[in-house]
């Protein structure tokens, strides 16, 4: 696991550059009387994988950048299917404890705008992570171009096809801009690019697991020139490869008529699955059944929101068109802003603009 980032921002113009004095070497915000400063944290999941990795990192940057968390408040969508509701409940309850600052993975990017509302108010600011608001204001975005997922997965699908053909999507909750944001990226570089291939969308309602298998299975039976399957996010892969095995369509990558099939996450098993090595027993050993993902770092998601939380306290401002020292730029998104941070396509060669599957730059190697 990493041990530090850089969190000094390069700035431009005289307002970004006395934001600099602020925010410089790593950040000093004072803490709070009496202790370190208290950060509320809202989740939608915690389940394995992404979220499951993200706490794990943001219990370890808690000690490193000196703050204290409170939480994480969990909706988890799966469980209850009223997640807006519980997020904005969550809020309330940790400003009644005393936070300073709130981290918050909205569920809805448009539902949690009361929640943001009722922060803003109470002078609390927030950070959300992994997910834009499209209501309501925050401090900071800490998120990658999700519009680029979607860019970068299905121009790498249609690259490696054999010939043109139908590329089947299965979409996230189109009510996170994410899913919206991948979506959209997919079919724009298809469209633009690659006008003999076409986008097939499913969507899953709620980024459940089992859906999205069963949307990639009805896929798999209707579609009869399926080049390849981008599927929004790494949990349902596992079930989308057992399924193309049931349905006898499975090759191994690299074989004649192989389903191209690429995820977003970079998580450890994704990349597993990229090297041919899984503790699955129900995926061949030999097999290197997976070709791509997109590292979404789970790791600089977790540092870099409490990061901003502690600069949100201590009253560090910044300004559309900064760039930082990890490679990402301040830019604006929904009338936010927003820590772009990047996300590079992973493959076992590190070929075409990729990042080979090895590197240590890429979270899921640094377990």
């Amino acid at each position: 696991m990493r041990a530090h980032f850089g969190s000094r921002i390069r700035a431009t113009g005289a307002t970004a550059a006395v934001a600099l004095l602020a925010v410089a070497c790593g950040g000093s915000s004072t803490p709070a009387a009496g202790g370190p400063p208290k950060i509320g944290v809202v989740l939608t999941y915690n389940l394995p994988g992404f979220w499951g990795n993200y706490l794990k990192y943001e219990a370890t940057y808690e000690t490193q950048l000196g703050v204290k968390l409170i939480g994480p408040d969990v909706a988890n969508v799966e469980a209850n299917g009223n997640e807006a509701a519980q997020q904005i409940l969550d809020v309330r309850s940790l400003i009644a404890q005393g936070v300073q600052a709130l981290i918050i993975n909205p569920a809805d990017s448009a539902a949690i705008g009361p929640a943001l509302d009722y922060a803003k108010s109470k002078h609390i600011p927030v950070i959300t992570v992994d997910v834009a608001p499209s209501q309501g204001s925050v401090y900071m975005i800490v998120r990658a171009d999700n519009t680029a997922y979607g860019n970068k997965s299905c121009d790498y699908i249609a690259s490696h096809a054999s010939s043109p053909g139908t590329i089947a999507m299965v979409e996230g909750d189109l009510t996170s801009l994410n899913a919206r944001d991948r979506a959209d990226g997919c079919t724009k570089i298809i469209q633009s690019k690659y006008p003999n291939f076409t986008v097939k969308s499913y969507e899953t309602k709620n980024w459940g697991t089992d859906p999205a298998v069963q949307e990639a299975t009805t896929a798999l039976t209707a579609i009869k020139d399926l080049r390849g399957i981008y599927v929004h996010w790494s949990v349902p892969e596992d079930g989308i490869i057992a399924a193309e095995k049931q349905k006898k369509l499975y090759s191994d990558v690299g074989a004649a008529n192989h389903i191209t099939l690429v995820g977003n996450d970079g998580s450890p098993h994704e990349c597993d699955l990229i090297r041919a090595k899984t503790l699955d027993a129900t995926i061949d050993q030999r097999a290197k059944t997976l070709d791509a993902t997109i590292d979404q770092p789970a790791d600089k998601y977790a540092y870099y929101a409490i990061y901003y939380a502690k600069q949100a306290i201590a009253g560090a401002t910044y300004t559309a068109g900064q760039t930082t020292d990890h490679n990402s730029s301040i830019v604006t998104v929904a009338g936010n802003l927003e820590d772009g941070l990047a996300a590079p396509l992973v493959t076992l060669a590190g070929d075409t603009g990729s990042t080979q599957v090895n590197s240590t730059d890429l979270w899921c190697n640094n377990k």
